[in-house]
């Protein structure tokens, strides 16, 4: 691992995510795994590795909490108590690795988009409670939401009330101060979250921005481009290119250029061993585009 380090941090990237925290429940314990594995199990040298991927604090490193066939995850962290989860993460996790903040990645057990709206409908509370907790007790750190396109579309973009909620997610994760506990959404765009016809940009302004702007004052997000962060997955069903990549975000932000949204502030890549064999040309092409 600590080559891989080596190789992002001379990259152009300046946020990683590892990928991906479940939780184990047995005997009324509840467990804190990666990948499977406890954490105390992972390389003593892990912490000395991720603080020198930080470089000082120029760089971010997240945990992604879910992944594919996470439902349960967010169920089990339901059922014993959001504070107690945050406290025992923050005890066990966060604080032995000096984090920077948390991804929210909620997928379903298994089947299509009616699978995914249903786990976002079921968990949607779980989510934005677990996200107000963890900001409440690190205001400082960053906390990320990865759903697929369509789920931004339909529930996050409209605001759609969820159950367990008074209101939907945005408007439940607004802070007092009229900002949002979320500090942005990546967007996935591949497989199920793939736009149809390819045409990311018109989707981007139709189904995803222009929705959110006369919800900025109630969601506290004043620029829904910023937001919106475009994830990619280079091996996905279609692949995806670094010219495919570089020409969605261009096409975006030149597509949404009249709307009062912003701009684009990044892009995220799913997963680092698609890009690693090229991993300074992604960094490069991809700041590029952003700053078309």
């Amino acid at each position: 691992m600590n080559a891989i380090a080596a190789k992002l941090a001379a990259s152009s990237f300046n946020v990683f995510t590892l990928a991906f925290l479940g939780v184990d429940l047995s005997q009324g314990k509840l467990q804190l795994l990666y990948n499977g594995h406890a954490f105390p199990a992972l390389s003593p040298r892990l912490p000395e590795i991720l603080q020198r991927l930080q470089g000082g604090g120029t760089r971010k490193v997240l945990l992604s909490i879910g992944g594919w066939q996470s439902a349960n995850t967010f169920a089990v962290i339901r059922s014993t108590g959001i504070p107690a989860f945050v406290q025992q993460l923050t005890q066990q996790v966060i604080a032995p690795l000096r984090l920077d903040g948390i991804d929210l990645d909620l997928e379903p057990m298994q089947g299509g988009l009616d699978q995914w709206m249903a786990a976002y409908r079921e968990h949607g509370a779980t989510l934005a409670l677990l996200t107000n907790e963890y900001k409440r007790i690190h205001p400082s750190h960053i906390v990320s939401h990865s759903p697929i396109a369509p789920v931004v579309a339909e529930l996050y973009a409209k605001n759609v009330a969820m159950d367990g909620l008074q209101d939907g997610l945005l408007t439940s994760t607004r802070t007092m101060h009229g900002s949002n506990n979320i500090n942005w959404l990546n967007v996935q765009l591949y497989e199920g979250g793939a736009v149809a016809g390819g045409d990311i940009a018109t989707y981007y302004e139709e189904s995803l921005v222009q929705p959110l702007l006369p919800l900025r004052k109630k969601t506290g997000i004043p620029h829904p481009l910023d937001f919106l962060q475009p994830t990619f997955q280079p091996e996905s069903n279609p692949p995806q290119s670094m010219e495919f990549c570089r020409q969605s975000l261009i096409g975006i932000n030149a597509q949404c250029a009249t709307v009062l949204g912003g701009r684009l502030q990044g892009v995220s890549l799913w997963e680092y061993k698609q890009i690693a064999a090229k991993i300074s040309a992604w960094s490069q092409s991809m700041e590029e585009a952003l700053a078309h």
